[in-house]
């Protein structure tokens, strides 16, 4: 009886030494045409022309020589060019461009925030209706003709107060010398806290009925024209001739340049 293992043997180191002697051998890579052991091609093609393994030319190779290039390193080179060695890079390059244009664009806006919509320093001010304490509706455009201090306030809001406060102790006399009217207007439902009432509130603070500080409510379409973005504290300076000549928020600090944007100092 003849023994079959050791012709086995035999054949499995004769197909092993081939492997290694066309492991070792050398072809054109074929997109550059660099000498290139085949046993190293994947990697060459991987980590040099990521974007064409999957090429036809590429393909093609790959096929042609299926017994010297291992069923893994094929696949390996199947993966999408997105993912490969050098694609993966420049997928994180560009993620890190998209990060830094969104904080860019995300700080400009904090430093230089976009006015409320149609409400616009330069533009005519939209006229709206808000009620006096008293349930009597008025318009602004009743106000064309004097200069306007319109201020958006929440009955709830610290800075609104103090700012109610130093208007009654230091800016009124100073606002009716210059005719300069200052409404102060509730945001609709005070937005959305619990506070009291405008007329409660800013008698609080130094409010008894003086000529040219007058109290409303706005209604919901003002507020969401005239504070949008639901802010506590903010302010227009309107012109006489109803233009909106300043903007911005933190009224308590700013009478005296609202007083000077409105007189045209």
């Amino acid at each position: 009886m003849t023994d079959s293992s050791g012709h086995d043997d035999d054949r499995d180191r004769d197909h092993r030494t081939n492997g290694a002697r066309t492991a070792r051998r050398t072809e054109r890579c074929p997109v550059c045409e660099e000498t290139v052991r085949i046993d190293r091609m994947p990697g060459h093609l991987r980590s040099v022309h990521p974007d064409q393994c999957d090429s036809a030319k590429v393909v093609r190779y790959l096929r042609a020589r299926k017994d010297s290039i291992s069923r893994a390193q094929r696949r390996e080179l199947r993966t999408p060019r997105g993912w490969t060695r050098w694609g993966w890079t420049r997928w994180r390059i560009a993620g890190v461009i998209l990060a830094v244009l969104i904080v860019g664009a995300a700080a400009y806006f904090i430093v230089n925030p976009p006015a409320p919509p149609g409400v616009r320093t330069g533009t005519e001010a939209p006229t709206f209706t808000f009620t006096s304490p008293s349930g009597v509706p008025t318009e602004l455009s009743a106000y064309r003709g004097h200069p306007v201090v319109l201020w958006m306030v929440a009955t709830w809001c610290s800075g609104c107060a103090a700012g109610t406060q130093v208007f009654a102790q230091s800016y009124y006399s100073q606002y009716s010398a210059a005719h300069v009217t200052l409404l102060e207007i509730e945001d609709y439902n005070d937005l959305g806290e619990s506070g009291p009432g405008i007329s409660s509130f800013a008698s609080a603070y130094g409010y008894h009925g003086q000529s040219g500080w007058v109290l409303g409510v706005a209604s919901a379409s003002a507020t969401g024209t005239y504070n949008p973005n639901s802010e506590l504290d903010y302010y227009y300076v309107v012109s006489a001739g109803g233009v909106v000549v300043a903007q911005g928020s933190g009224l308590g600090g700013n009478f005296g340049a609202a007083l000077s944007a409105a007189t045209g100092g």
